[in-house]
């Protein structure tokens, strides 16, 4: 039978005249929902793994944790739908305390009592060597007056300076112990009951994913808590005291390995946004970092769902192991050195790290520990000004406790030296209670709506970061070991008034002209007036010359790449 085609072609356009009025307009892509219970439970594993050693024992380090660690996060990326999800494997030099005990002999008790310490990492060590017990207070260069160290224990208190600085740090403390000859060193918490951990001398650099060239700090040194700190230095002011200090360890190549997965852009731009941040922890490390780790696990997905014709660059997903101690010695080194090939491609490394937490707060200079019931003090820190703004944008809404911007390019966490060294922009939202780095990092102290709002907003800054114009934040990046070729800004003029200077009377400058692709801030206009008073910088100012006389006006022009431009104008001052 012969078909009627107008008639079958008038069907056909009556049926998808049906289907379009029954399903609508397309709709646009919902994106993928950040799961609460998802991090949450990430969370929990990866603190179960932390202690299933308990007390000191507990931890991500160079141990059975560490390589279990490893497995749950690389199959947690393969779960979340990341490509090439893989152990990239390195070879740090491992320091590993064997046996390690603190005793006090006071009194007549030959047995002495035996204080609860660990070992600070990359020390050299002792064996159960008797030692006469001094105290120094906070290690600061007057403490050291009129007292005797040399050949003796030295104890010296601690406080963290914004919950994650040792003072001795900034105190001069570790070296003038080395300076006036003391034999052995004992840092005492006078906040938190608890020993912390951390590096005291340098665990080296990595070279070929190798190890090499460990700075052990001279003296054997150990941590004790806060009542132990009471203790002994009370039982010093009552008179001579001694400790008996023992510190055995071995020093051996190690094994570790980075996890990495990936997620490639659609070819728009070639450039990388690198999130990451470490998963080795000292003790249980609640919020440094399983928090951190879990929230990453639960970014990985919703950036994995997200189809690939919107990810505008490629994404690196990766956790780095041995933060703790030493990014120089451990992953952050490997990962640079092996993936120096998109070095000039990096758009920012993301840093995820201390992802909210309950604060806590000394109350004045009590030594007094009290829960503000709000998040805990958190802050911004990055290597240029548009990567503040996108961080200041995505935290707005979000947060609810107090925030703090640092100075550009002061790097903390995992963006402290090799990454930061490697020249890349980065960027970190991080907060750190005040039991940070002890065995008090407990899960009681982070809930889960902390670590979730985190999380949002760092997937806010990395869909910022994806949409940025191409090249935009390598090239205003302010990270001072980025190479670039620097070039004079060629056409700077400057502008002066009053034509006619009098003596004790103001004349007024400002920048007229400067041909330039990039913003000039305030901060980046320096005038030198050429009377021999100082330099002011500021975008216009004024200036009162008090002698008469010729004098050049200098201004000096530099933009966000370290261009420099200068433009001076001579001037008569009569009077």
């Amino acid at each position: 039978m012969k078909r009627n085609r107008p008639l079958s072609l008038a069907f056909t356009f009556l049926a998808v005249l049906l289907l379009v009025s029954c399903t609508g307009p397309a709709q646009p892509r919902e994106p993928y929902k950040i799961s609460e219970t998802a991090i949450r439970n990430h969370h929990q594993a990866l603190y179960d793994i932390a202690t299933k050693a308990e007390g000191l024992d507990a931890g991500v380090r160079l141990n059975e944790a560490g390589d279990k660690a490893a497995q749950y996060l690389l199959q947690g990326f393969k779960d979340a739908g990341l490509q090439n999800a893989r152990f990239e494997e390195f070879y740090p030099l491992r320091w590993w305390p064997e046996k390690y005990e603190l005793i006090a002999l006071t009194g007549s008790d030959a047995a002495g009592k035996k204080l609860t310490a660990f070992p600070l990492w990359y020390c050299e060590g002792v064996k159960d060597r008797e030692l006469e017990l001094v105290s120094v207070g906070y290690g600061t260069p007057g403490e050291w007056l009129d007292v005797d160290v040399e050949g003796k224990a030295v104890l010296m208190d601690m406080k963290r300076i914004l919950h994650f600085i040792p003072s001795y740090n900034y105190t001069m403390g570790k070296n003038l112990a080395l300076s006036n000859g003391a034999a052995a060193l004992i840092i005492a918490d006078t906040l938190i009951d608890s020993p912390s951990g951390n590096p005291i001398g340098d665990g080296g650099k990595i070279k070929d994913q190798k190890g090499i060239d460990p700075k052990l700090y001279p003296l054997p040194t150990l941590s004790i808590g806060k009542s132990d700190g009471d203790f002994l230095r009370n039982a010093v002011k009552a008179g001579p005291t001694k400790v008996r200090i023992n510190l055995e360890y071995t020093m051996t190549e190690g094994r570790t390995v980075n996890v990495v997965g990936e997620l490639p852009g659609n070819g728009k731009i070639d450039e990388y946004i690198i999130v990451g941040g470490h998963y080795d922890t000292w003790f249980q490390g609640a919020v440094d970092n399983h928090g951190s780790q879990a929230s990453m696990l639960e970014m990985a997905k919703y950036f994995a769902k997200m189809p690939q014709a919107e990810r505008n660059r490629h994404l690196i997903f990766v956790s780095l192991f041995g933060h703790e101690f030493g990014n120089a010695a451990m992953g952050h080194a490997a990962f640079v050195e092996k993936h120096a090939d998109i070095k000039e491609k990096v758009t920012c490394f993301l840093n995820i790290d201390g992802s909210g937490s309950w604060g806590y707060e000394e109350k004045d200079n009590t030594g007094e520990i009290y829960p503000t019931n709000k998040d805990d003090k958190s802050g911004i820190f990055a290597t240029s000004w548009p990567l503040v703004g996108i961080a200041e944008e995505s935290t707005y809404g979000l947060a609810k406790g107090p925030w703090g911007q640092y100075p550009i390019n002061s790097m903390v966490a995992d963006l402290g030296g090799p990454l930061f060294e490697a020249g890349w922009p980065c960027l970190l939202i991080i907060s750190k209670h005040i039991y940070y780095h002890t065995m008090l990092d407990t899960m009681e102290k982070i809930t889960p709506d902390q670590v979730y709002r985190r999380t949002l907003m760092n997937i806010s800054i990395i869909n910022r970061l994806l949409n940025s114009p191409p090249g935009y934040l390598i090239a205003v990046d302010g990270n001072p070991n980025r190479q670039r070729e620097v070039k004079e800004i060629a056409d700077v003029s400057i502008q002066v008034i009053p034509d006619t200077i009098r003596e004790g009377s103001m004349v007024m400058a400002w920048p007229g002209y400067w041909d330039i692709d990039m913003v000039i801030r305030p901060d980046g206009v320096t005038y030198d007036f050429g009377d021999g008073t100082p330099s002011v910088t500021r975008l216009a100012t004024n200036h009162v010359y008090l002698k008469e006389g010729a004098y050049t006006i200098t201004m000096t022009v530099k933009d966000a790449r370290g261009r420099t431009g200068v433009a001076k104008r001579t001037t008569t001052v009569t009077k």
